[in-house]
């Protein structure tokens, strides 16, 4: 799956006219694409999902926007949100919201993530959208995509990294980590294509996937 050339065309724009860095949800700093948080805010509704894992809390606006939409859907809860610290986070609590603070992925974090989500935890949304490096990112997809049951929805963000189409000098990243572990455990996820192509351009470029 590929963006259009339209599409792609305007993520770079986006992209490199820094528009990404001076988003807000709710007044909390949200570092997305709009047409990619529609997005999610679809899955969430269609695919009935209960409860949300997001790696990467940064400044909490992600997480802010899922408990709100989890909340609008009246869904079980919580949002689960990690990152290795919270020095940059604006939003300091939420009714709605773990943080937890540690590497994302750590087994011992992922174990913490999923008992808080209980034991009949109903289907989950997954988004990873931590530290960018390829290894990381397959040491994440490693640990949480075992974890998931068939229908949870996972989402891989910023896989256009790495000249995909922006920032060429970063170096193997989100993209990379999927095309390995997709290569070493055949038959665990499928792309959704339809999804992902949706509105002709995404932050998560072959990032959407169904657990099988």
């Amino acid at each position: 799956m590929s963006m259009t050339p339209e599409g792609e065309a305007y993520v770079r724009w986006f992209h490199e006219a820094n528009v990404w860095k001076f988003m807000t949800w709710h007044g909390i700093r949200t570092l997305k694409l709009p047409s990619d948080v529609w997005n999610y805010q679809e899955i969430l509704f269609e695919r009935r999902i209960e409860h949300v894992i997001e790696t990467g809390t940064r400044h909490g606006g992600s997480a802010l926007f899922f408990a709100e939409t989890l909340a609008a859907r009246g869904a079980r809860g919580p949002v689960v949100s990690i990152d290795v610290d919270s020095a940059s986070r604006q939003l300091a609590s939420h009714a709605g919201i773990h943080f937890l603070v540690g590497d994302s992925a750590a087994p011992a974090l992922a174990d913490q993530a999923f008992a808080l989500l209980g034991p009949d935890r109903g289907p989950l949304f997954l988004i990873l959208d931590s530290d960018h490096a390829r290894d990381h990112v397959l040491r994440e997809l490693r640990l949480w995509v075992p974890r998931l049951r068939a229908g949870d929805y996972l989402l891989v963000e910023d896989t256009i990294v790495n000249g995909h189409p922006v920032r060429p000098q970063h170096g193997p990243g989100p993209l990379e980590a999927i095309e390995a572990y997709l290569a070493e455990a055949p038959g665990l996820l499928a792309p959704d294509a339809a999804r992902e192509a949706k509105f002709g351009a995404t932050f998560a470029l072959r990032g959407y996937y169904v657990k099988l």
